[in-house]
């Protein structure tokens, strides 16, 4: 990048971050809960293990797991989320071919809401729409229910005719 755009562009992140200032600290406090801190290291310390043992299993049968997340972003707006993908690709599916029709099941802090919103997509089909299975609170019992809703969605997929 040119230099004197560099240093433009700089100048303007500078105003709007003065302009933002005492709402960014706002945002800051509301999102450092101590419920997003325990849905990050749910993703990280279950839920991706989770996968990886999982896919490994699986992956006998020619089936695969893949994930998406930003548990590790620092989220600054409400509005948005903290979530973990998990993508599901049957037998003769590649990740390259299936693309972004590969049936998924999501799990979705909201900060806000301080709840885990649960969505599920599962057939190859392009046109079918995420389905909202559940949203359930950060307690004591989500890494239970989070097993249980995997389960279900593994049963579904991988019984599901393709």
């Amino acid at each position: 990048m040119h230099h004197d755009m560099r240093r433009e562009l700089e100048g303007l992140t500078d105003i709007v971050l003065e302009r933002n200032r005492s709402e960014q600290e706002k945002l800051i406090e509301i999102l450092d809960t101590e419920n997003a801190k325990r849905f990050k290291s749910l993703i990280t310390n279950h839920i991706i293990p989770l996968i990886k043992e999982i896919s490994m299993v699986i992956g006998r049968s020619g089936c695969s797991l893949n994930y998406y997340s930003n548990e590790l972003a620092v989220i600054r707006d409400p509005n948005k989320r903290i979530f973990i993908q998990i993508l599901f690709y049957p037998k003769g599916h590649s990740k390259i071919t299936l693309g972004v029709n590969a049936p998924f099941l999501q799990f979705s802090f909201s900060p806000l809401k301080d709840n885990i919103k649960i969505t599920a997509k599962i057939s190859v089909k392009s046109d079918e729409p995420r389905t909202k299975i559940d949203e359930i609170e950060i307690d004591e019992f989500a890494q239970e229910r989070i097993d249980v809703y995997m389960m279900t969605f593994l049963r579904d997929v991988m019984t599901k005719e393709t």
